[in-house]
C-alpha cells in the first residue's frame, strides 16, 4: 500500500513539475509570401498557418501531445495596410470542415486548463523562479493567453499575429484537411465598418500527405 502511495505522490509531483517548469516557445513571423494560405482584402491580408501534427504543435507550446488530445492551433498572421484600427473578434470565426461542419474558436485559456487538468496552469517552481532569463521558463496559462489573437487591436501599416485553437472530436482525423478559415470581418475602431469576408481554405498550408507504408 505504501508503495502505491509513493509512486502515485512521485507521480503527481512529475504532473505538477510539467506545469511550473513549462517553457515559452517563440513563434517567429514569417515573410507574408512564405504563408501559402492567405487572402487579400480591402488592404489587408490575412494568413493562416494551421499547426495539424503533434510535432509541430509543440514548436510553438511547450506541449508535445496538443493534437493527440484534440487541440487544433491555427496561427493567424494579419497584416493591416490600411489607414484605421481594427479590431478582429475572434468569438466570430468559424472553421468550416471538408464536411460543411462548422466550429468556433475555443478560448485559449480553457484549452490551456485541459491540457494541464490537476497541474498548476499560473504558478512557477522554486527552479523556474531563478532559472537564468534565457531559459525562458513561464505558466502554461501565461503561455496561451499571450499568444491569443482574441479581440486585438490591429495598428495601420503594422503586422499583428496570435493563435486561434478548434477542438477535433476526432483525433485520429486531420482536422484542417480540405477545411477553410472563415473570418466574417474586421471592425474599423470607433465607425465599426467592416472589412471582409476573409475566407482562406487551409490545405494550401497542409504537408502532402505520406503514403501509407506497404
Amino acid at each position: 500500500m505504501k508503495r502505491w502511495l509513493l509512486i502515485l505522490l512521485i507521480a503527481s509531483g512529475v504532473a505538477l513539475l510539467a506545469a511550473s517548469d513549462y517553457k515559452i516557445r517563440t513563434v517567429k513571423v514569417l515573410p507574408f509570401e512564405s504563408y501559402p494560405a492567405r487572402v487579400t482584402v480591402g488592404g489587408v491580408t490575412i494568413a493562416a498557418d494551421p499547426y495539424d501534427t503533434d510535432e509541430k504543435s509543440y514548436k510553438a507550446f511547450y506541449v508535445k501531445t496538443m493534437n493527440s488530445q484534440g487541440y487544433y492551433p491555427v496561427h493567424v498572421i494579419i497584416q493591416n495596410t490600411s489607414q484605421y484600427f481594427l479590431l478582429v473578434r475572434t468569438r466570430n470565426v468559424v472553421l468550416i470542415t471538408e464536411s460543411a461542419q462548422q466550429l468556433f474558436t475555443i478560448p485559449a485559456a480553457v484549452v490551456a486548463g485541459e491540457l494541464f487538468k490537476g497541474t498548476s496552469l499560473d504558478k512557477l517552481s522554486d527552479a523556474a523562479r531563478v532559472a537564468p532569463a534565457s531559459r525562458k521558463f513561464g505558466t502554461p496559462l501565461a503561455d496561451f493567453t499571450e499568444k491569443d489573437l482574441t479581440n486585438k487591436l490591429l495598428e495601420p501599416g503594422k503586422v499583428s499575429d496570435g493563435f486561434i485553437f478548434f477542438f477535433n472530436p476526432d483525433p485520429k482525423k486531420n482536422l484542417f484537411a480540405g477545411s477553410t478559415l472563415f473570418i466574417p470581418k474586421l471592425e474599423e475602431e470607433g465607425t465599426h465598418k467592416s472589412i471582409g469576408p476573409f475566407s482562406i481554405p487551409l490545405n494550401p498550408a497542409l504537408a502532402p500527405a505520406q503514403p501509407d507504408a506497404k
